[in-house]
Parts: C-alpha cells; sequence; structure tokens
C-alpha cells in the first residue's frame, strides 16, 4: 500500500485511494517494520466512550440488535394528551411535534395508520407525522 502512496501524484488520486483503503498516506508507513495495525495503541476513550466501537459493530459489521428500531410503548399520559391533540383536529405539523414517538405511533395503531418500515431503524418523527396527516384528510 505505501508503494501505491508513493505513486499517487496528486491529491485527487490520494482521495481516491482512501476512499478506497480507508487509509492515508503517513511517513512511518515509509519504515519496513511499521504495521498500523500492530502498532498502535487501543485507545479506549475514542473506542468506547465515542462509541467507535459500537459504530464499528452496527455499521461496518453490519450486526444490529432487532429490538433497537422498536420504541418502547407509550405510557396512559403521554397517550391522554395525543389524544386530546388528535380529538382537536390535526392540520398542521406543529400540532403533533410536541406529542412524544411512542404516542405518535399509538395513535398510528388506534387510527389503522401504516407507516413505512425500514430495515433495522427506527421510523423518524417527520414520517409518523406525515402519515398522521395524510390520514386525517
Amino acid at each position: 500500500m505505501a508503494d501505491e502512496w508513493l505513486a499517487a501524484s496528486s491529491k485527487t488520486e490520494r482521495n481516491k485511494i482512501f476512499k478506497r483503503t480507508g487509509i492515508r498516506w503517513s511517513e512511518l508507513l515509509r519504515l519496513a517494520y511499521w504495521d498500523p495495525t500492530r502498532s498502535i495503541v487501543v485507545d479506549a476513550m475514542h473506542n468506547l466512550f465515542l462509541n467507535l466501537v459500537k459504530f464499528h459493530i452496527e455499521h461496518v459489521v453490519g450486526m444490529r440488535e432487532a429490538e433497537k428500531a422498536v420504541f418502547p410503548p407509550a405510557t396512559t399520559e403521554e397517550m391522554i394528551v395525543a389524544r386530546k391533540v388528535w380529538a382537536k383536529g390535526v392540520t398542521k405539523e406543529q400540532q403533533l411535534r410536541k406529542i412524544k414517538i411512542p404516542a405518535l405511533l399509538g395513535l398510528c395503531t388506534e387510527n389503522d395508520i401504516s407507516l413505512p418500515t425500514p430495515e433495522g431503524r427506527r421510523v423518524k418523527r417527520a414520517v409518523i407525522i406525515a402519515a398522521l396527516i395524510v390520514g386525517v384528510n
């Protein structure tokens, strides 16, 4: 790889190599004994506290927990507030913005409004609100 970087004659070529390999050039790569995969200390702060391990496992390796895509059920109080707003007649997005997502999902269920299901991810608030507004009209 070091030879490939040395052969890159322009910044554009270096960027193409970076996009393909994920590695940027370093003078340390000229050293025959330097192996970046074995010579770098794992930094606990960046890997654990900044969620780099989580990011790597979920996005690079592709392992996600199925329950992360599911919201907890709405509380009784949240549903009471949501039903009051719904009963007044929803015409604008602003009316639904303050309602918590689990309660919005509860309104969708109660009113037989179907939502798209993105794989491994949660449904976004804007999508739920748009479906509720369309469901009213």
